[in-house]
């Protein structure tokens, strides 16, 4: 049942609640404050404690793989996501205010992979291209590192990924390599 969602408490065996949608479920995350569940065409964000809806982001850009990136740091549960179906545009939502942060213009083709540090002050993006990853502060939206994944061919980057120190970040892909890039500043 693609466009129902039951959530359960497994030490107790027991159903919390269940939600059905206008459509297809693509992705589901959530925090110690919020459950976000992605459509193609919308979002919803319900209060973990109760499970009750608190906000529906309808008519959002096509997003037919279900992409966003909600923050495990509950203090500030920001949730990214696509902008735009057309180019490389986040939109970064706060989902504890419900209210959009920032928007930022990260890549001239669409988004393919979006993650938060484990603190909620980084998020790394990805396009369908493969070639570039950037990473910008959250909530400012400023770029902060630009990491060339290759030049030539293109790649289908299937995952982000911060270690938990935020020092590197861990990009794979379609084809056979890991890319793992240390988040240093440089000295001019």
């Amino acid at each position: 049942m693609p466009r129902r969602m039951n959530v359960y408490h497994f030490k107790k065996g027991t159903e919390i609640c269940n939600y059905s949608y206008s459509n297809n479920i693509l992705s589901v995350k959530l925090n110690r404050q919020r459950l976000v569940v992605c459509l193609e065409e919308s979002i919803y964000i319900h209060n973990i404690r109760d499970m009750k809806l608190l906000k529906t982001l309808l008519n959002t850009p096509v997003n037919p793989t279900g992409l966003c990136a909600l923050s495990v740091n509950h203090g500030n549960s920001y949730l990214a996501y696509p902008g735009s179906a057309t180019n490389g545009e986040i939109t970064v939502y706060d989902a504890n205010n419900l209210s959009t942060v920032t928007l930022i213009q990260a890549h001239d083709s669409p988004l393919a992979a979006l993650t938060f540090n484990a603190s909620g002050s980084k998020l790394a993006s990805a396009s369908e291209k493969g070639t570039v990853i950037r990473v910008f502060s959250v909530p400012e939206g400023q770029k902060l590192f630009e990491f060339r994944r290759g030049m030539k061919r293109y790649v289908s980057i299937s995952s982000l990924s911060f270690s938990a120190d935020a020092q590197f970040l861990c990009a794979s892909s379609n084809t056979e390599t890991v890319h793992i890039f240390k988040l240093e500043q440089h000295s001019p």
